[in-house]
């Protein structure tokens, strides 16, 4: 296995899946770190996507765009 920056050894996931590791900044500045997750490549793309949906910058170029 590799060994990553921070000393931790890197794995590898399984055909169709991603490992994913989320950290966030909340309003606050407090930042949330979540350990590596195994996910379906899929359900990867789904999550992205929702966000994305959601996401201020996005509902922002809209407005901008005229197409909300």
């Amino acid at each position: 296995m590799a060994e990553r920056r921070i000393g931790r050894k890197t794995r590898a996931a399984r055909q169709g899946y991603a490992l994913v590791t989320v950290t966030a900044r909340d309003a606050n500045g407090f930042v949330h770190h979540y350990d590596e997750i195994e996910t379906p490549i899929g359900s990867l793309h789904e999550a992205v996507a929702v966000m994305q949906l959601h996401s201020t910058g996005t509902e922002a170029a809209h407005r901008e765009s005229g197409t909300a």
